[in-house]
Order: C-alpha cells, then sequence, then structure tokens
C-alpha cells in the first residue's frame, strides 16, 4: 500500500512538564495537549479474497491489490487528546478526532468530513516509582456520522467500545528514556440498529524510547492485533473485513 503519513504537532504541552511515557499517570493538577494532522492516501489494498485482475494477475487473500477502476483512497484528521492528572495515581483524558475522507475512481467521487468517534480514558498507576504498573480503561463514545448508504464514507462505528488493559513501564533513568508493554482487551458491543456485532480484540504493544538529548529522544513500538473476522467493510457492501495486523513505529520525538 503505498501510502503518506505526516504527524505536526501544532500543540504540544499546556505549560512546561515533562512528557511520559504509556503507563506513567500525570502529575496532580498537570494538564497536557496534543494536536496533530494526519495526510494517507492509498491507491492499494489487502485482498480479502482470491481474485483475478484485469490484467491476468491472480492475487491471494492478504495480497495486495489495486483498486478496481483507477480507485484511491485519501484521508485527512486532525487529531486532539487531552490528559488532566485528578491525582498523582489517576489520570483521565479525551480523544477527539476531525475527520475528511475521500474515495474516488473512474466512476465515483465520495467525501465525508466531520467529528469522528471520541473517547474517554482514565489511567490509574497501582505501582509507583521507576517502575510502573497502570490499570487502563476507555470508552468510545459513537460521535462520529453513520451511513452505509452507497457512496457515503461513515466517520465513526455506530457502536460502543470498551477498553480494558494493564501498561507496564520502567524509566531507564535518563530523560525520554523507557521501556514498556501493554496488554488490552476491547470489548465491541453490537450495533442494535443493525443487529450488527463486530466482535471482540485483542491487542499487545512493547515500545522502548531513548533520549539521545533532553530535547530529542527516539521511540520504537511493535503493536499487534487480532480481532474476530465480523468487522463491516465499506468499500465491499456484504464482506466482512478481520483488523488483523503486525505494526512496527519508528517516532522521532
Amino acid at each position: 500500500m503505498r501510502q503518506t503519513v505526516f504527524f505536526l504537532v501544532l500543540l504540544a504541552l499546556a505549560r512546561p512538564v515533562p512528557v511520559h511515557a504509556g503507563a506513567w499517570t500525570m502529575p496532580s493538577g498537570d494538564l497536557w495537549l496534543k494536536v496533530a494532522g494526519i495526510a494517507q492516501r492509498a491507491d492499494e489494498f489487502y485482498a480479502r479474497q482470491s481474485a483475478v485482475l484485469p490484467d491476468g494477475t491472480v492475487v491471494e487473500p492478504g495480497d495486495r491489490r489495486p483498486y478496481d477502476d483507477h480507485g484511491e483512497s485519501q484521508q485527512y484528521l486532525l487529531w486532539m487528546e487531552g490528559e488532566y492528572g485528578i491525582t498523582d495515581r489517576l489520570t483521565l483524558g479525551v480523544q477527539a478526532v476531525w475527520k475528511d475522507l475521500r474515495f474516488e475512481d473512474d466512476f465515483t467521487r465520495s467525501r465525508s468530513y466531520g467529528w469522528g468517534d471520541t473517547w474517554v480514558i482514565g489511567r490509574y498507576a497501582i505501582l509507583t516509582g521507576q517502575q510502573r504498573l497502570s490499570l487502563r480503561t476507555a470508552l468510545k463514545i459513537p460521535t462520529g456520522k453513520f451511513s452505509t448508504d452507497v457512496g457515503d464514507i461513515p466517520l465513526g462505528e455506530n457502536q460502543v467500545d470498551l477498553d480494558l488493559g494493564l501498561q507496564w513501564g520502567m524509566s531507564l533513568g535518563k530523560e525520554l528514556s523507557w521501556v514498556g508493554v501493554e496488554a488490552l482487551h476491547r470489548f465491541r458491543f453490537e450495533d442494535d440498529s443493525r443487529e450488527f456485532d463486530p466482535g471482540d480484540e485483542w491487542f499487545g504493544r512493547a515500545e522502548v524510547g531513548w533520549g539521545f538529548h533532553r530535547r530529542f529522544g527516539l521511540k520504537v513500538s511493535w503493536i499487534s492485533q487480532r480481532g474476530d473476522d465480523t468487522s463491516l467493510n465499506f468499500f465491499a457492501p456484504g464482506t466482512d473485513l478481520a483488523r488483523n495486523y503486525d505494526q512496527l513505529e519508528i517516532f522521532a520525538m
């Protein structure tokens, strides 16, 4: 899949406080804010079923293949997050996203824009100090506009999700330096309006961050997601879409 993703941090912190990794909670009374822009384009996708392309090429499930009729998908997101330390152990946060989603081919053009689904997040530190063990929970509220009409691209998923997980992290004794792991189960509740059950999902994450300087560091993350084969595929009505993947991320901080 040819795609380009740009992360632009527009607003990093409400006031100068240390950056915290996943398992760490915010100190009491501290506020942290972030706004990031994401742009992505793709003219290929991963085949769900075997198919023969117009040029005679045979693709198997999992192979990359181009969209039919020179199709291309685009998404432009403005991602906003905020966290506040209720106590040194308890942090509450909100995540919201503004979306501009587009898909076009030789015959059709579709576009949807507006607010997506909203997440309300809480983390509680069970262990504190150089090593942190935190309980993480998050609730997804279906605030994004949803439609299954032909030509419409949904901005949300029209159902509630609930995350429960554990995050462990250990400071390496240097600014921006830590190791951490996370295990999470996502309960995906049925969409009663469509009698559609998306099935639960499971996540695993391992990450390491290393500070070369107090203002510069590198973070490497490995993420694995597994789920039931019941997620709705909006680009191929009547078929399902398994959200199963392994992903490697590298960030300069």
